[in-house]
């Protein structure tokens, strides 16, 4: 196979999170999902929805600093409360917009 081929391959196929997201993430289209674009999305399932394997997941894959990234441009209250809780002693912190 020749490298030109073999890197347009590459481009064109999405790396999917794994299947234990699916009940999570049932309102996008999984086909499409992809761990880098829809990495926000994933976190946010993870964090609201998940439990202790979808929790070490995100943290092997994105790591912590990543993840306070994308949580700090969520507003505070697209995260339930008590995710919110459990992020702020997972990820020393954390900071969460507010709505004005």
């Amino acid at each position: 196979m020749s490298p030109i081929k073999f890197a347009f391959q590459n481009k064109k196929s999405k790396k999917r999170p794994p299947a234990m997201f699916r009940p999570l993430l049932w309102g996008l289209k999984w086909e499409s999902l992809d761990i880098w674009e829809d990495k926000e999305a994933i976190i946010l399932a993870a964090l609201n929805y998940g439990d202790l394997k979808h929790l070490r997941w995100i943290i092997k894959i994105y790591g912590a600093n990543e993840i306070k990234k994308a949580l700090s441009r969520r507003l505070k209250t697209e995260i339930y409360p008590e995710s919110r809780n459990l992020a702020r002693l997972l990820f020393p912190g954390v900071r969460f917009k507010h709505f004005r």
